[in-house]
């Protein structure tokens, strides 16, 4: 797009802003397939030109794990899409190349803020929800990782052998061992653990 074009969508209220996205994931191909996606999806809305889009190529941060970054400049038709594009795709960064200053009614800030917020409740609601989910999986996890034990311990087994047979560490496993201790529904016997009696 020329400059004049530029110009013109600036004139109508646009806002050129350079936007900075980062993926991080495994493996190195679905992180980068992802970034392409992503950039795609925001040139679908209209009210977004996407005007140049550079990508830096991926990095591996840790061991299987890999980043990809893409610079984004772009013509955003209002700041209420502006918050949008920041609440929905959560870029790393933004800055607003033009307009140098922004000129809002009470009525459009009053709109813009009630629509921040809006979403945000929606963020937190969806957080809470999953908080939720999240917490009845770990209580779920550790009630069925106590029955496995406790039907292993059927027969005296050591730490290993528990492990093997309910498919977890033995770190892992040696912490559940010692709680059904302390609750003295297993005894150890030497390097044996079984049902107390």
């Amino acid at each position: 797009m020329k400059d004049k074009e530029i110009k013109e969508y600036i004139e109508k209220g646009y806002l050129r802003v350079n936007v900075i996205f980062e993926i991080i994931g495994h493996p190195k191909k679905y992180v980068e397939d992802s970034m392409k996606a992503y950039i795609a999806n925001i040139k679908l809305d209209q009210e977004i030109i996407v005007l140049k889009e550079e990508y830096e190529d991926v990095e591996e941060i840790d061991k299987e794990l890999f980043s990809i970054v893409a610079e984004v400049e772009m013509l955003v038709a209002k700041i209420e899409k502006l918050t949008w594009l920041c609440i929905n795709f959560s870029p790393a960064s933004i800055e607003i190349m033009e307009p140098d200053s922004i000129s809002l009614e009470q009525r459009e800030i009053n709109n813009w803020l009630n629509d921040f917020l809006s979403r945000l409740h929606e963020i937190g609601v969806i957080q809470k929800k999953v908080a939720s989910e999240n917490e009845g999986l770990i209580r779920n996890f550790n009630a069925m990782t106590r029955n496995a034990i406790l039907l292993v311990l059927k027969e005296p087994s050591d730490l290993q052998t528990i492990s093997k047979r309910i498919g977890m560490e033995d770190v892992h496993t040696e912490k559940f061992v010692e709680k059904l201790i302390k609750e003295n529904k297993v005894i150890k016997d030497k390097n044996l653990f079984c049902l107390k009696v």
